[in-house]
């Protein structure tokens, strides 16, 4: 990657970062009533009513009035854009995040219209959208998560309050004493977090690994990357989220909650049946059908949430989803692919510029240069999983390893052990264990290219 370089100045200079970083904060400060979930969550009546009409009746949800007038809003962050005049990647970025915060602010704008799903496509993306770096169905994954087992011993055995309580006590020492954990009523998703608040749903339930997967996600992760983000001394707006950060900080959360073994297959069944569910509905079916997929697979409080976070926002008849929850698949696999490749190539200090504030994984390298040319430093805090550095090698290790290894030949294998056929499987010439691939062994001084 090209070195930055904005003019003939050195890099850092006080007048370069002064302006740099009042730029950062005007777009920080302007972005601040522009309130995504609080501006299209339904409140609890909507599901009272639903339940009470038998789960007959589409939901009839009624939002707030918008915290800002669109008008003005895209006015004023169309003149911070103008200010920005520069050519060069740090000013670039500043433009394309007034550009979505333009987008977001439309969005919301157009709720309960069919304009809503267009701009929600643009800002988080669709459910069929492929791979940027690898020839990849974001669909064909939250299908393949889909159809995992289910969990056996997930009693939920804990209230909001108790969760509340043991969330804290887990994040509070990682994270200075700054985060906040409280209960509210208000809330679609079970948890959520704010700049230093974590959120959680009254009259929710949750088991033991729940909680704990809960505290590296919401806390050691969403948090976390804000304080580090709002403690730069130049780009603040990092505190909020560079452009497209979205996929890769919801992604890396749910990494989050495996590198610290607080998953299970449950959770993978949900995420994986709500980019379904988006699905669905792009496709016109409407919120009670949607409900009635849903409710095959979880119970009715469960199935009714889910289905809210679906078509909040959009339109229940069908045709017009919110897509946020379809970034999660590409997230999670580009976000664990960025840190074995990190890792393969020794380059900690590209997770660790990754862990200085909020941003989409293609921004790391970007990040990394300005921490090198003093507008940026690195995370203050940091997640459990990177502390211990050596556990993390050795998950990318055992990835890597594993990915030598075809596994439909080593189930066809072990298919054929198990039929007792006497005719031995026949292997690869060049194979060096049971089901490796011919293609996917290292890469020898005759071979041309990598195939991994």
């Amino acid at each position: 990657m090209e070195r930055l370089v904005i003019a003939s100045p050195p890099m850092a200079t006080p007048a370069t970062a002064e302006y740099l970083r009042r730029l950062s904060e005007q777009l920080v400060a302007a972005q601040r009533p522009i309130r995504i979930l609080k501006s299209i969550n339904w409140g609890p009546r909507v599901h009272e009513l639903f339940f009470k009409s038998a789960c007959r009746e589409l939901p009839r949800p009624e939002y707030p009035a918008l915290g800002f007038d669109l008008k003005a809003k895209t006015k004023e962050l169309r003149a911070l854009r103008a200010q920005i005049r520069g050519r060069n990647p740090v000013e670039e970025m500043l433009r394309q995040k007034c550009d979505e915060f333009v987008l977001v602010a439309e969005m919301l704008a157009a709720r309960g219209t069919r304009r809503f799903y267009e701009f929600s496509r643009k800002v988080f993306g669709d459910p069929r959208d492929r791979f940027p770096d690898v020839r990849a169905d974001n669909l064909a994954i939250a299908r393949l998560w889909a159809s995992r087992p289910r969990a056996r011993d997930e009693d939920l055995v804990l209230s909001a309050a108790q969760a509340a309580r043991m969330v804290h006590q887990i994040c509070d020492p990682l994270l200075g004493g700054q985060v906040k954990v409280v209960v509210r009523t208000r809330l679609t998703a079970n948890a959520a977090a704010g700049a230093t608040r974590i959120t959680l749903r009254k009259g929710a339930r949750f088991s033991l690994r729940q909680v704990r997967a809960l505290a590296h996600h919401e806390g050691l992760w969403h948090v976390l990357t804000s304080l580090n983000g709002f403690r730069q001394p130049v780009l603040t707006v990092m505190g909020v989220g560079l452009p497209r950060h979205t996929e890769s900080q919801e992604g890396a959360g749910i990494v989050a909650e495996y590198l610290t073994g607080n998953i299970t297959d449950e959770r993978y069944i949900e995420l994986g049946e709500r980019t379904i569910a988006i699905d669905m509905a792009a496709r016109g079916a409407d919120f009670l059908e949607v409900y009635r997929y849903l409710l095959a697979r979880f119970p009715p409080q469960k199935a009714a949430q889910m289905s809210e976070r679906v078509f909040r926002g959009g339109l229940v008849e069908g045709g017009a989803p919110f897509t946020k929850d379809a970034a999660y698949q590409r997230g999670y696999c580009r976000t664990f692919n960025f840190l074995r490749a990190s890792l393969e190539q020794r380059d900690v200090e590209l997770v660790r510029a990754f862990l200085s504030g909020k941003m989409s994984v293609d921004d790391a390298e970007l990040v990394r240069d300005l921490v090198d040319d003093g507008l940026a430093v690195g995370p203050v805090y940091l997640p459990e999983w990177f502390i211990d550095i050596d556990r993390l090698n050795a998950a990318a290790t055992h990835s890597v390893t594993m990915n030598r290894f075809s596994l439909p030949t080593v189930s066809r294998y072990y298919e054929r052990r198990r039929r007792g056929s006497r005719t031995p499987p026949r292997l690869p010439t060049r194979a060096v264990a049971v089901g490796v691939d011919d293609e996917a062994l290292p890469v020898t001084a005759d071979d041309e290219a990598d195939s991994e």
